[in-house]
């Protein structure tokens, strides 16, 4: 288990998803098929919510992008100022937008404004059998069997002793 969360570790720091999630699924494989595969806290891709996170955080701060939210509320707020005629519209629009762009700039908090992701979206954590079948699973299946063989041999001794004491207060 350890030699497959090393791999997916190794591949959230290389960044490929394709190989993260071809990881990801080995280590589910062999934790789901195996017993005392114990994950701890479980797993944290640290790398790849990093990446998330600062593409979130580049996508909320581009105020120049026609289509980041900063522009659009700039837009509605000038639209909604200025409906004179269309010379004045363009150039007054033009401006006005670009002052709003300029005061609602994502640098001062980029973070307020972005759609930062989940921590939680980057934690795994497989849980293993109870039981499986394989060397560790057959041994512990054979315990099992033989105190069951002990306790049946030992309630089978009480109940023949007290028949044998009951046989011979009779007599």
């Amino acid at each position: 288990m350890v030699e497959r969360r090393d791999a997916v570790l190794n591949a959230d720091k290389a960044g490929d998803t394709d190989i993260i999630q071809r990881s990801l699924a080995d280590l589910q494989r062999y934790v789901s098929g195996h017993m005392n595969t114990d994950m701890g806290n479980g797993l944290y891709l640290q790398y790849s919510y990093d990446r998330a996170y600062d593409a979130a955080l580049s996508a909320a701060s581009e105020g120049t992008n026609p289509n980041s939210a900063v522009y659009q509320q700039a837009s509605v707020d000038c639209r909604s100022r200025f409906v004179g005629g269309v010379e004045s519209f363009r150039n007054d629009y033009v401006q006005c937008v670009l002052q709003r762009v300029e005061t609602l700039s994502p640098d001062a908090d980029a973070t307020g404004r972005a759609n930062l992701p989940e921590a939680d979206n980057y934690r795994f954590d497989y849980i293993s059998p109870v039981w499986s079948l394989d060397f560790a699973g057959l041994f512990v299946a054979l315990s099992a069997l033989v105190v069951l063989l002990i306790v049946i041999k030992i309630i089978s001794y009480g109940i023949f002793r007290v028949l044998v004491r009951r046989y011979y207060k009779r007599a």
